[in-house]
């Protein structure tokens, strides 16, 4: 597991690269399938890559999905205690 460094998007799914230098690809959401290609573009890594954002269509995609964990895993990898403790 690794924390996210930068996220791109096409018309076929969400690209997210890690700070391992891996790029896992993940679907779009249906919000990010309705959005146009400038608002998919302004996708950015927040929470200290632990976080994907697209702002003005008001979406946000935890990295512990694209990897397929919980949300508590991703944060024990990071040594964080998760947001509920």
């Amino acid at each position: 597991m690794s924390l996210a460094a930068a996220v791109e998007t096409d018309e076929r799914g969400i690209h997210v690269r890690f700070q391992d230098g891996r790029v896992l690809t993940y679907p779009l959401t249906e919000r990010l399938q309705r959005a146009t290609p400038e608002q998919r573009a302004a996708g950015y890594v927040e929470d200290i890559g632990t976080a994907l954002r697209w702002e003005e269509i008001d979406e946000d995609l935890g990295v512990n999905t694209v990897f397929g964990v919980t949300e508590a895993e991703l944060y024990d990898f990071a040594g964080w205690t998760t947001p509920e403790e």
